[in-house]
């Protein structure tokens, strides 16, 4: 049976989640949680286990202001254990288990064999509104963003990278289309942490 991805939760209700893939990135990520803690709103950080085990209280940190912490992996590969080993950084960090994942490159085929997920327990997050914040100008993410964000939508941003040498360069567009994009979705959407989301198969 193939696994599947939940792009967006139900579209239903004007919930919609901001997503960060990537970090936690020591030269960003604190920045990007100014930003959140600004508008006091609450968000997704899907981290890399590499990133995590090398800035720990950034992690701890992200739990802390009362966002969700999610698994994208130890270092971005298609390895077998991947995910199996950024969990126990994860949990060793924040002392809680990822309820959610993130594949690298969007493919939950990658998640196979990762047993939370298939018994269930875990859910595999994709997003229905991806603006290549890291290779796109700023105008051009918040652009993307607005027009596409609709209910239940889940927005893909990336706060680091899984290359060390794109970890202060990569995020900058996105810093700086972030608090448009929040100001142009408010009005419309509450933007809400993904166990905070209905999601229907």
């Amino acid at each position: 049976m193939p696994l599947i991805a939940f792009d967006h939760a139900s579209r239903k209700e004007n919930m919609i989640a901001l997503t960060f893939d990537d970090g936690p990135n020591p030269f960003w990520t604190e920045m990007v949680l100014d930003v959140l803690d600004n508008y006091k709103i609450k968000v997704n950080f899907f981290v890399l286990g590499k990133w995590a085990e090398s800035y720990p209280e950034i992690v701890k940190e992200i739990f802390d202001r009362g966002h969700l912490i999610g698994n994208h992996g130890y270092s971005h590969s298609k390895e077998i254990g991947d995910f199996e080993k950024s969990e126990e950084i994860i949990f060793k960090i924040i002392g809680q288990h990822s309820q959610f994942v993130r594949s690298p490159y969007l493919d939950p085929g990658l998640c196979a064999g990762y047993k939370p997920v298939e018994s269930g327990q875990v859910k595999i997050i994709g997003a229905d509104v991806f603006p290549h914040d890291y290779k796109c100008n700023s105008p051009e993410i918040v652009d993307f963003a607005v027009k596409n964000t609709q209910n239940g939508s889940i927005i893909l941003l990336h706060d680091g990278s899984n290359h060390e040498e794109d970890l202060k360069l990569r995020p900058a567009a996105m810093f700086v289309a972030l608090p448009q994009i929040i100001e142009s979705l408010r009005p419309k959407y509450e933007f809400c942490r993904l166990d905070e989301m209905v999601f229907e198969y």
